[in-house]
């Protein structure tokens, strides 16, 4: 009768110490201590080890980074051609020299103008390649410039044809 009594006390107290044989053994390994061999229980890594196994974590982890560096770098090239090989489809020859001169003083247009063609092309809405004249248009729509045909008179100054269109209907319409 004695020994059922401790029967559940043993089971609890065998349970408690295995947990804490657990938890004992959790801390010895994030401390950086291993088993040795033969049963001679824990032991400390020694500091040249450990360093040497950071090390070798740190170079694998710096290869992995230059492996990816170079894969997103040749990836990039490689769209940058398919780019350049696209761009000399859609635009006459003339056309690709204008934006290669326009790319050295304003690049950020140049792109844009680029991608507007290319995005036309993709929706099949280019029917021949684009002239250089055709540039020239979307870069001053695109630079906000617009159009002005100016009228100058003997011995008065240079107005916009609007202007001198809407005074001549106006003195018909007075006259």
């Amino acid at each position: 009768m004695n020994t059922q009594r401790a029967r559940p006390w043993l089971n609890g107290f065998l349970q408690g110490q295995a947990i804490l044989a657990v938890r004992f053994a959790e801390t010895y390994k994030s401390a950086g201590k291993l088993p040795l061999l033969g049963g001679k229980g824990w032991q400390r890594m020694s500091d040249a080890d450990e360093l040497a196994r950071i090390r070798q974590r740190k170079l694998q982890a710096l290869r992995e980074q230059q492996r990816q560096q170079e894969a997103a770098k040749q990836a990039e090239a490689e769209q940058a051609k398919e780019r350049e090989k696209l761009i000399q489809s859609i635009f006459l020859p003339d056309a690709v020299a204008y934006l290669n001169e326009m790319r050295q003083s304003k690049p950020e247009l140049a792109t844009q103008i680029e991608d507007i063609a290319i995005m036309l092309f993709s929706e099949q809405q280019l029917f021949e390649p684009i002239p250089k004249t055709g540039v020239q248009l979307v870069e001053r729509r695109l630079g906000g410039v617009e159009s002005r045909i100016t009228v100058k008179r003997r011995g008065k100054e240079a107005t916009s044809l609007y202007e001198v269109v809407r005074k001549d209907l106006t003195d018909k319409d007075k006259g």
